[in-house]
């Protein structure tokens, strides 16, 4: 997250720059080099798809419209926290659990920002007579815990890691590493030792992996990285993008790091499994922004005409929903999807800045396929194609293995099969099997191993 003082600027800056929009949301899911899933390979580029955008229904309410900036609002299921900054300059974190809608101040030296939500904690940062620290506070127990070090800031939480940017090792301001701190064990590592700019860093909700941007020390120049915990202390980190253009605000649900790329001229959302793999684009017109993700779902706001609204997208079923319609802007956009429960908490200028929510249930749509079906559609894709004989044998033996398991309710072996399935097409030949062959072969598969719920 940013400073007080840079988020003001920075939105006050978008509210004046405003392009010409497009006067309709047009969507595709679009994987990246393949054309869509199930679909007989073809040279022909994919051709965008007007879909119907619906609007999703629910209630708007005000959380704070009172004097002074309220801004950097976040959520997580009834927890949502944001900063209270008066014309004085003093900035507190206010935080309230629905239903009640009771707000409670967090103990604070009135220079506080940035919260990030996390289950029942609140971490952010707290300017100190020697810089910036990272503090956390429980709502549960209303205790707040000073994380160890100095020059820290920007935390994001969940589960029981605190990530943070290190700006203890450089002088440059530009020259921040990432860290972890274990809220448990109280074990710190520093994930990144470089001298690039790492910043704008997510947690996994169980607290098992951590993405973020790595750029130039002038700012420009991102990609998103991920960090995969495979023992206390330990992470195993990757770059998931390396593509020109610059690559910004990343967030995962545990399974798979969304971003927004400007590689195709403006701000679109891309999407990837978080140890990396295939890359999928969704392709609206115009840009979006403010991204993030709760289960299946992602939030964002995006072009119509000439000011931004909020939209949702369903990841399960490919279908945009449309929040807001106003004359105006919304942003700062944050989701959280708990129990049936949606929750979208964001910022909107008015007098000053003042932060809304909005309370939705999904609309009840047909369920999706079953991974038993997707895998005998899968099947069917593969010996459309005309592949060797032994090779198609081969993939549709390691298909019909997935199948057996998960006929049979044995998950780690369907996810085992489904990987062997991805290595083998991933392993052949263009020869053999066409590139755009391999990404809808393997863009299939990583869609049953989302469903089954693979690690």
């Amino acid at each position: 997250m940013r400073s007080l003082s840079a988020v003001i600027a920075n939105r006050c800056s978008l509210l004046q720059l405003r392009r010409v929009f497009l006067s309709f949301i047009a969507l595709t899911l679009v994987s990246v080099n393949a054309v869509p899933n199930l679909v007989t390979a073809t040279n022909t580029p994919p051709q965008p798809v007007l879909p119907i955008v619906s609007t999703l229904t629910g209630t708007f309410q005000v959380v704070n419209n009172g004097i002074g900036d309220q801004t950097s609002p976040d959520v997580d299921c009834n927890v949502t926290a944001y900063v209270s900054r008066d014309d004085l300059g003093s900035s507190l974190i206010h935080y309230l659990a629905a239903p009640s809608t009771t707000e409670i101040i967090i103990p604070g030296n009135a220079l506080d920002s940035g919260p990030d939500v996390g289950g029942n904690r609140i971490a952010f940062t707290e300017l100190t007579a020697t810089g910036d620290a990272v503090v956390v506070f429980n709502v549960s127990t209303l205790t707040r815990t000073d994380i160890p070090g100095v020059k820290r800031s920007h935390p994001a939480v969940a589960g029981d890691l605190v990530a943070y940017e290190d700006r203890s090792f450089f002088v440059g301001p530009n020259l921040s590493e990432l860290g972890v701190y274990d809220l448990s064990t109280e074990i710190d590592v520093r994930l990144t030792n470089d001298t690039l700019f790492d910043k704008n860093a997510s947690v996994s909700p169980t607290g098992n992996a951590v993405v973020w941007e790595k750029c130039q020390t002038d700012g420009l120049g991102c990609n998103i990285y991920s960090a995969i915990q495979t023992s206390p202390g330990q992470f195993t980190s990757r770059a998931l993008t390396s593509a020109a253009g610059e690559n910004r605000r990343p967030d995962t649900n545990g399974q798979i790091a969304v971003y927004l790329s400007d590689r195709s001229g403006e701000n679109d959302i891309y999407f990837q499994p978080l140890a990396g793999g295939a890359e999928t684009r969704i392709t609206i017109p115009g840009d979006q922004r403010d991204l993030s993700i709760s289960g299946n779902l992602l939030a964002f706001e995006s072009q119509v005409q000439n000011e931004y609204d909020i939209f949702v997208y369903d990841l399960s079923t490919t279908t945009l929903y449309q929040v807001t319609n106003t004359a105006g802007d919304e942003f700062e956009s944050r989701i959280s999807f708990c129990n049936g429960v949606g929750r979208i908490v964001y910022t909107a200028p008015a007098v000053d800045f003042d932060v809304y929510s909005f309370t939705f249930q999904l609309p009840t749509s047909p369920s999706p396929p079953s991974p038993a079906t997707q895998i005998n559609d899968l099947i069917a894709l593969v010996r459309s194609f005309g592949l060797l004989p032994a090779l198609e044998n081969s993939l549709v033996t390691k298909l019909q293995d997935a199948l057996a398991a998960v006929n049979a309710s044995d998950k780690a072996t369907a996810c085992s099969s489904l990987t062997s399935f991805i290595s083998k097409v991933q392993s052949q030949s263009d020869k053999k099997i066409t590139a755009e062959q391999k990404s809808q072969l393997i863009n299939s598969a990583n869609e049953i191993k989302r469903n089954l719920g693979c690690p």
